[in-house]
């Protein structure tokens, strides 16, 4: 089976073309059975004025439907950043580096939120004038921290039942160690492969339930379930 990153979400408040910075990788990944426990991002300035960035670690809550429930972006204590604060001036880049705390071994996949969000912040006076810091639309931005343990990951049945206008709902539950990749799944039914499904929007991490929705004549019992990647 192909394992593949989810591509990540990023959420801008304002438009690209305002942004006062950016970050990089999209996705920080850690290969914690090789023994990574250390990452390092990098933001650049974009234009404009001076800007402060803050950096958290956030718990990465998926719904059902595999959407990312923004309204749940706890902050964790998994990691230490620093600096968690970073002031980036015209043409300038920064480095934070990302730490997972503690010595415990990790043996599944894991996905985190690290958001990097512009603050406030009083830049000192430059040439006799000072530096305007108010901010009318505030720029954020979500990169994944993904904890790797190179296992692959599995589906497992849990329900099904028919809905309405000839769809039917299927659920199931990712009980390996591995995520599953949605990006080419597929699911088959009476000898057809069906790939118009919903709920593929983001990887199925190890724990995670997650719910299918496609056009089928009747539900499928688990010994008829069968799904697969292209």
């Amino acid at each position: 089976m192909k394992r593949t990153l989810f591509i990540p979400m990023i959420l801008i408040a304002a438009q690209a073309a305002c942004a006062g910075f950016t970050i990089e990788p999209q996705v920080l990944a850690l290969k914690v059975n090789r023994g990574e426990r250390v990452g390092w991002v990098e933001l650049t300035h974009t234009g404009g004025s001076p800007v402060a960035v803050e950096l958290t670690a956030h718990k990465r809550v998926l719904d059902l439907d595999g959407e990312l429930m923004a309204d749940s972006l706890l902050k964790t204590d998994d990691f230490m950043i620093y600096p968690s604060q970073v002031l980036l001036y015209p043409g300038g880049k920064a480095r934070a580096q990302v730490v997972l705390r503690g010595k415990g071994s990790i043996t599944a996949d894991k996905a985190y939120i690290l958001y990097a969000k512009e603050v406030p912040f009083d830049f000192p006076e430059e040439a006799g004038r000072k530096v305007a810091t108010d901010i009318s639309m505030t720029v954020a931005f979500q990169t994944i921290i993904a904890l790797e343990v190179n296992k692959s990951g599995s589906l497992t049945f849990v329900s099904s039942k028919a809905l309405d206008s000839g769809k039917v709902e299927v659920i199931v539950e990712n009980k390996s160690s591995g995520r599953v990749s949605t990006e080419h799944i597929y699911i088959m039914a009476d000898g057809k492969k069906i790939t118009d499904i919903t709920g593929i929007g983001n990887s199925i991490m190890p724990g995670q339930k997650r719910r299918f929705i496609f056009k089928h004549n009747k539900p499928l019992t688990e010994k008829e379930f069968r799904w697969g990647t292209n």
